[in-house]
């Protein structure tokens, strides 16, 4: 759900989003009050712009600090100097859109006041602490707020804080416990490396473009190996505010092994897209118009075929997505949309007791009354898929995921903040039947692991040795569609555990990798019982 190049989108998404709100009109705020039923503490902003700024302490801001331990008083004063470069135009723009609009309305549930005045000070407040670099602070942010006292909800507050915490206590411990349910290390280690390094073959790049059903311009372009062929087909589909560049290293390497590889940029969600959006010089796509996406790769098939269908095998194709790519593949690959299911987990948005700050969530519920009349977006030529930390839930139920007619290859990261792990994949994956489908969980992998860029992006976000994620993603998507495409029953001991109901471990550090060919609903339980699930 990201593009590689966030300059706009995603600084300002985590400015909204991660950061507890506050927010440079007339008056500024002088103080923070948090209320408890009849208990009201408050310190002064000022107190904390020193601290943050010199790290002083003062006597109202003692008792609080006091309470904390060392490491959460640097992570107090690094949360409120951590900046997002993004401008008071960009910020504006982003407010002004549907999704901003989203991300608004549940920050404001933390403020004591009426949404109506909370919603209008902190969208000033952030525009306005973003004006005078070009960059916004936390610090800036409550140092702006439109109003002299800056009135928080106690009871939000600290069920947001317990919600961040077990987030972060389950990334921890993902892995691990995943891991206990039973994970032998593979005794094709050596093979992971050798998946991933370059092919023989010389291929060619074929840029073009072509109309969609929708009446747009979608460009695309195709990599097609030397030789008569007729080689088998990939697709690559990048996700939200992302464009085929960030995926293209994978097409080449596919490409170098002999498979004619075709990518797109989305017409309604690509990078170019969001960033006229947020420039102001372009419009937001009608509600829910990605959900129309599978349509695209569809089209991009028929072109291909059309164009080198001597040289392209069309009638049995792989599919790669990563994010809302990852949507659309698992679309193709037969889960049906559920508009009911949907609608019913978006009304958690309404609620002023739940906060809902999941990205991937808040997208999908930007219009849920307004769907797409099609559910069912399956393309029979596609025979295995590959979905990179996918957004699925709650588009896709249990029902409509134990739809999917192929293969399915899901690959989580445990530091997913954008498409979180449990409930974006590892929670669907329990509802798939499909034979010879697999579960990757990588250790330590972000929403961004896999992309190929070199956006100024904070270390959380873009997660440890992303060249060598990269190489993990050639080597498992090379394998994969080495057995479902060409039916190279040999690299089976890669793809499954030694003995049946275990995992495998595999991959390197930083980014260990855990593969399961099952994951059961009970399974998922004992992995995470302290979190709520229900069926989906």
């Amino acid at each position: 759900m990201v593009r590689l190049g966030w300059r706009s989108l995603c600084p300002l998404a985590i400015a909204l989003m991660v950061w507890v709100p506050a927010g440079v009109p007339l008056i500024a705020a002088d103080r923070i009050t948090a209320r408890l039923v009849e208990f009201e503490r408050s310190v002064s902003v000022a107190s904390l712009a020193r601290f943050a700024r010199d790290g002083e302490i003062d006597a109202d801001l003692r008792f609080y600090l006091d309470r904390l331990t060392p490491a959460q008083r640097r992570n107090l004063r690094t949360a409120l100097n951590g900046s997002a470069p993004v401008t008071a135009v960009m910020v504006s723009n982003f407010l002004a859109t549907d999704l901003g609009q989203r991300i608004l309305q549940q920050l404001v549930k933390v403020l004591d006041q009426s949404p109506a005045v909370a919603e209008s000070a902190l969208s000033s407040a952030l525009i306005l602490a973003a004006a005078p670099s070009d960059e916004i602070r936390m610090i800036d942010v409550l140092e702006a707020y439109p109003l002299s006292t800056l009135r928080l909800n106690l009871v939000a507050v600290l069920a947001l804080v317990e919600q961040v915490s077990h987030e972060l206590n389950l990334e921890n411990q993902l892995y691990a416990r995943l891991a206990a349910l039973g994970a032998v290390p593979s005794a094709s280690q050596p093979r992971l490396g050798t998946l991933s390094e370059t092919g023989p073959l010389r291929y060619g790049a074929e840029p073009f473009a072509f109309t969609g059903r929708k009446g747009t311009t979608i460009e695309a372009l195709a990599y097609l190996p030397e030789g008569p062929g007729p080689f088998p087909l990939v697709v690559l589909a990048p996700g939200l505010n992302s464009e085929m560049n960030a995926l293209l290293y994978l097409g080449q390497h596919l490409a170098s092994h002999g498979y004619a590889v075709a990518a797109l940029n989305f017409p309604f969600t690509s990078g170019t897209v969001i960033r006229g959006i947020i420039q102001g010089t372009g419009l937001m796509p009608n509600p829910n118009a990605w959900a129309s996406q599978p349509h695209s790769v569809s089209d991009l098939i028929d072109q291909v075929q059309i164009r080198w269908g001597e040289r392209v095998d069309t009638a049995a194709v792989g599919v790669l997505g990563q994010s809302l790519g990852g949507y659309t593949v698992i679309a193709l690959a037969g889960a049906q949309l559920d508009w009911d299911h949907l609608r019913q987990a978006c009304k958690a948005l309404a609620d002023p007791h739940q906060l809902v700050l999941n990205p991937a969530v808040l997208w999908q519920c930007m219009a849920p009354g307004e769907v797409v009349e099609r559910q069912d977006f399956r393309d029979p030529r596609v025979r295995a898929a590959v979905a990179v930390n996918p957004v699925t839930n709650p588009i896709f139920s249990a029902a409509s995921m134990g739809d999917v007619a192929v293969p399915l290859l899901m690959i989580a990261g445990s530091n997913d903040l954008f498409a979180p792990p449990v409930s974006q994949q590892l929670l669907p994956y329990t509802a798939i039947t499909q034979p010879d489908s697999l579960l990757v969980l990588q250790q330590h992998g972000t929403h961004l692991s896999f992309l190929n860029g070199d956006a100024p992006l904070p270390a959380f976000l873009i997660g440890p040795d992303r060249p060598l994620a990269r190489q993990d993603l050639q080597a498992l998507s090379r394998a994969f569609f080495d057995r479902h495409l060409r039916q190279e029953r040999e690299v089976a001991p890669l793809l499954q555990p030694a003995e049946a109901g275990t995992g495998t471990e595999m991959g390197v550090e930083p980014l260990p990798l855990l593969l399961r060919p099952q994951l059961s609903q009970q399974q998922l339980r004992d992995v995470v019982p302290d979190q709520r699930l229900t069926p989906r």
